[in-house]
Order: C-alpha cells, then structure tokens, then sequence
C-alpha cells in the first residue's frame, strides 16, 4: 500500500504527540500522520514523572522553559483533560550549608525576570505542613507545576485533530526506513506500506539515533539515562507541592560525571524529586543511571531513593508503595535537545534528546518544529537547539 502525507511524524510520546499538534494548528488543512510502533505514549512518556519545571540556569534556559510552561497553562485553558495542577516547587535544604544555595538560585530566577521565595523553617512548615520539622528552610518557585504525561498526549493529539481533521495517528506501525532522492527525503516506510512524504519528523527519544540511523543520519548522541521510580496508594500523599531537594539541579541538568557509553562505570545516583499525584497518591523520585535499555529496576537505588525522600517527608514510611517501574530518559551529551531540521537532509527533522524535561519542554519544541517548517515566527531563538552543532 503508497499513501501521501504533507508530514509524517515518526514517534507517539510527548514530543510527537506535541510536534503534531502545533504542525496541527500552523498547517491547518495538511495532511499529517503520526506513527508509534507501540501505542501512543507507551515508551518513555508513560514511564517518567510530569513535572513542569521552569530552569534559571541561562536566560536562554529560561526563556525556552518558561515560554513551555506558559503554553502548557495555555493548553489547559482550551482544552484540560489531562491533570495539570500548578503546584510550584518547593527546593528543600537539609544541612545548613543548604542554604547557602539558597539565594544563589533565587539570584538566578531574578535575573530572569522572575521572582522566587526563600522560606525560613517556620514558613516552611506552615506551607507543608508534612515535611520534616528540623528543615531549615526552603526556596518556592510558583511557576512551576505537574501534568499526567499518558493523557497530556491524548490531550494534545485530540486538539490537533479539532484543529486539523487530517491529523491522522496510527500506534502499532512500526517504520523500517526512509526513502530519497539526492538529499531530499521521499518517503518513510512502514511494516504496513509506504508513505510519500517531502517532511519527516524523528521523534522517538531514545529510540532516535537507530531510526536516524534508517535515514542515513550518523550515530546522534542521545543516550538512555535509566530513572527509577515508586508511587504511593492513592489518597495517601504527606506532599501538597512538587518538591526538590536544592542540589537536584545539579544533579539531574549537569552534565554526567561518568561516560555515557560505558555503562558498567556508572554505579547511579539520587537526589529527591518528589510530586503529588491527581489521585492522591505521591510519586517518589528521582535516580539517574547509564546502563544502556536496560529497564530492569535497581532495587539497591531505589532503596536509597526512597530513604532519602522518607529524610524530607517522614509520613512516606507509613504509606504502602503500589507500583514500582524504570524509565528511559534520552540523555543528550551536550545536555541540549536537538530540536530543528537535519542539514544535510531536506525535509528530515528532529526533535528528541530532552532527557529528564521533555515533558516541561515538550510544548515550545513542537512550536519551533512547526514555526520553523513553516518558515513563520519562533516564540524563541532556535539556534541553541539545531541539531545542526553536531556535524
């Protein structure tokens, strides 16, 4: 079977899902076909933590995630449907040298523009009353919040198509290669037939480098970086906010200590990630680890994870754990997404390598694909993003 489609987009997780929605509103009576070999947010997406979290580390980091954040609340607005709940963060200190990180990153937040509150022991405890009482305070960022990843997709993908009735989603249709003439893509074959296309979108995370690779794109660096994860019984949550203990940012957005590649070196680490759940249940994070796909779970790790997360939230050690799980994040090794057009293929683009912010950043990557296909306004500069620094 040969079909058409003005673009086809290669992967059904938040990134495509998201990449589909803004082609979606940008190109209203295209034809659009997004393809998942699985079902629809069945990878990495439905096995991660929703955060939306707004990063001060640059004003360009800033500007990328916070215009994400607005959109999602945006997203909310029109159509909902998918637990977003606008929790703020809470950046926990334990020791007293904590504090000195403190105002470092309520600096950071400032000279973007923004603004952010260090909280003394005793306003800490009036706003979470569930914490440890000995913490000796705590930065609040407003601005950030949590969604359901599973059904941000559905959410995404059932207002593109209000948007675009020729959106069309296939799940269980795997690709198996690429066709072209010069450098200029033709076709993306599927197990079920071929679809010609002049625009291919990847967008599989860490599946990104082999179907890449089907398209004659050398090895791109994305790596899996494995998290564990656990979550309480509904109704059963001692947390009201996202919480972070403060050195998370270093943690989990610096670049790794460990090679990527060499994954028996890498013995992984934790640093608390912890977010309350639309059913009342807590969700307990976050541990980082590069052991290639392997998603069997590090219960050594995890043990240590969820230790640590009892230290700031002491009603944990009472709740019953009710499912337990391992995700892939796609870890980029310059620790920036590849977000825009591959420059030695016409009409093939990218979108992957978020690692553990694909969700928060997932809305402003979509816009750039789409802006930048369609040759209109990004809401940011892209250039940071191209994949185009690689070669």
């Amino acid at each position: 079977m040969s079909e058409s489609a003005d673009v086809v987009v290669v992967g059904g997780g938040i990134l495509g899902c998201s990449v589909a929605l803004h082609l979606a509103t940008a190109m209203p009576t295209a034809r659009i076909v997004v393809l998942d070999r699985g079902p629809i947010a069945g990878a990495t997406s439905g096995r991660c933590m929703g955060h939306l979290m707004v990063t001060p580390d640059t004003k360009e980091e800033y500007a990328f995630s916070h215009t994400s954040i607005r959109m999602w609340a945006e997203l909310q607005e029109e159509i909902g449907g998918f637990d977003y709940n606008p929790t703020g963060a809470l950046y926990l200190a334990d020791e007293p040298e904590d504090l000195e990180l403190l105002p470092i990153l309520q600096k950071q937040f400032a000279d973007c523009g923004d603004k952010a509150d260090i909280l003394d022991q005793k306003q800490l405890r009036d706003m979470e009353p569930g914490l440890a009482h000995d913490l000796p305070g705590a930065l609040f960022y407003e601005g950030d919040g949590v969604v359901l990843p599973m059904t941000s997709c559905s959410a995404m993908l059932r207002l593109g198509q209000r948007r675009n009735p020729k959106l069309e989603v296939r799940p269980g249709t795997e690709v198996t290669g690429f066709d072209g003439v010069g450098s200029r893509i033709t076709a993306v074959r599927t197990k079920n037939g071929v679809i010609k296309t002049e625009n291919a979108v990847i967008a599989c995370g860490v599946w990104s480098p082999a179907v890449g690779k089907l398209a004659g794109i050398p090895a791109l660096p994305i790596v899996p970086r494995a998290g564990n994860l656990a979550i309480t019984a509904h109704h059963a949550t001692p947390i009201l906010r996202q919480l972070l203990e403060v050195s998370y940012i270093r943690f989990a957005h610096g670049a790794a200590k460990v090679d990527p590649w060499k994954t028996d070196e890498d013995k992984g680490g934790h640093a608390v990630n912890m977010q309350p759940q639309s059913a009342g249940g807590c969700l307990i994070g976050s541990t980082r680890q590069f052991r290639g796909f392997d998603t069997t779970l590090n219960r050594e790790l995890l043990h240590r994870s969820l230790l640590r997360a009892q230290r700031y939230a002491p009603g944990l050690a009472d709740l019953p754990i009710v499912r337990t799980w391992v995700g892939l994040r796609p870890y980029s090794v310059d620790k920036h997404p590849f977000v825009g057009p591959w420059p030695q293929t016409d009409g093939l683009w990218i979108c992957s390598g978020h690692e553990g912010l694909g969700i928060s950043l997932s809305m402003i990557s979509g816009h750039l694909i789409a802006a930048q296909m369609t040759k209109t306004q990004c809401e940011v500069d892209p250039t940071s993003w191209l994949p185009r620094r690689i070669l």
